[in-house]
């Protein structure tokens, strides 16, 4: 997938969240550093730009709201916790009959899911409770050439600053290359400020992906012991001899 802009003097092409080219005309080192360094920021946000609408496809999902997730999985929590003690009532009442005619060894055996509906309501809110998209992040921060080419990068990812000292502008491939290197190392310092900034806040991907799996495993492993509980259940009962 590939985002591109382009500005009066400047092509800029998004190859996977990554800057791989930079193309100047050569008329372009004919500007000051700085109406340059304004052509590069139009044309690499618009590069960006392009990349993520593409890849968010014609039809992008619909944003979630984890908080309300969470709030819904807590009321779904009580609606199940009333039917599965009504079921099991059930169960024990039709119980307490059978041992008037059979022998029943095991008890009635029980399923309490709310925990484990609090589990995933808890991650929801976790998610959730994370800072607002990026705010608060700092800038990430890139350079190239011995400082003489800078650029920082702030949410969206977008190039929020770029610097070209003068010295830089020799020809168009040598700073072509300084450009892509130094806005490259901006973009890759603000993304591991924003892994930081949500592992701070319990919200990394990775724990998060953990996590889930975890309580996937848990569900699994609780539903096969209540399987395994409901068959020793049906086995205990043998008739009076």
């Amino acid at each position: 997938m590939r985002g591109i802009g382009e500005s009066e003097h400047i092509r800029a092409v998004v190859t996977d969240g990554q800057l791989t080219s930079v193309t100047l005309n050569p008329r372009s080192l004919l500007l000051t550093p700085e109406k340059l360094a304004v052509h590069v920021l139009v044309a690499v946000n618009a590069a960006l730009d392009d990349f993520f609408a593409r890849s968010a496809g014609p039809d992008p999902l619909p944003e979630i709201d984890p908080l309300a997730v969470a709030r819904q999985m807590r009321e779904l929590r009580d609606e199940i916790g009333v039917r599965m003690r009504a079921i099991t009532n059930s169960m024990q009442a039709s119980a307490d009959k059978l041992r008037q005619e059979a022998e029943v060894a095991s008890d009635v055996p029980t399923l309490d899911l709310r925990h484990a509906f609090d589990q995933v309501a808890d991650l929801l809110e976790t998610i959730g409770d994370v800072p607002d998209g990026e705010a608060g992040v700092p800038l990430g921060e890139g350079f190239a050439a011995r400082g003489m080419v800078r650029a920082t990068c702030g949410p969206g990812p977008r190039l929020t600053a770029v610097m070209i000292d003068q010295r830089s502008m020799r020809t168009t491939p040598e700073l072509s290359g300084y450009l892509v290197k130094a806005l490259n190392h901006a973009m890759d310092e603000f993304a591991a400020k924003l892994r930081e900034h949500r592992r701070a806040a319990g919200a990394d991907p990775d724990l998060i992906e953990a996590r889930i799996h975890e309580l996937q495993e848990s569900g699994i492993a609780q539903m096969r012991s209540f399987g395994e509980r409901l068959s020793s259940f049906m086995e205990s009962v043998r008739p009076h001899e």
